[in-house]
């Protein structure tokens, strides 16, 4: 990652996907993390110092494209979202993009697609 650190939140409700995510993202970058897109949504409206957002789609209580959805609608969040998911179908990767994501990074992936994919979100590349 870049000099800047850059804070992330990650819906993710996998204990591994999030130790996986703090391993390659968290030295450079503040990570907040939360479990289902309910408590996405809760700490997304908590904190107004975000850069970007990183979803799963299968997650209890609201999966990650209502989340992206309310996002969008309730919050009128421009932050960039990236969804990140084994369901990665081109109907499902359609669907992220129509609910509101910025990107869309399958399942599972790379450190270095991780980085690339947060750079290119980050940086306006999208």
């Amino acid at each position: 990652m870049a000099s800047e650190r850059r804070r992330i939140l990650v819906v993710e409700d996998s204990p591994m996907m999030c130790r996986m995510y703090r391993l390659v993202l968290g030295a450079g970058n503040d990570l907040l993390f939360a479990a289902n897109g309910a408590e996405g949504l809760d700490l997304a409206a908590q904190e107004p110092e975000l850069d970007l957002l990183i979803v799963d789609i299968n997650m209890p209580q609201m999966d990650g494209l209502e989340f992206v959805r309310r996002l969008r609608g309730e919050l009128r969040s421009p932050l960039p979202v990236l969804v990140s998911s084994t369901e990665s179908a081109e109907e499902d990767r359609a669907a992220a993009r129509e609910a509101g994501a910025t990107g869309f990074l399958p399942k599972p992936w790379t450190p270095p697609q991780l980085v690339e994919a947060v750079r290119g979100l980050v940086e306006g590349g999208g």
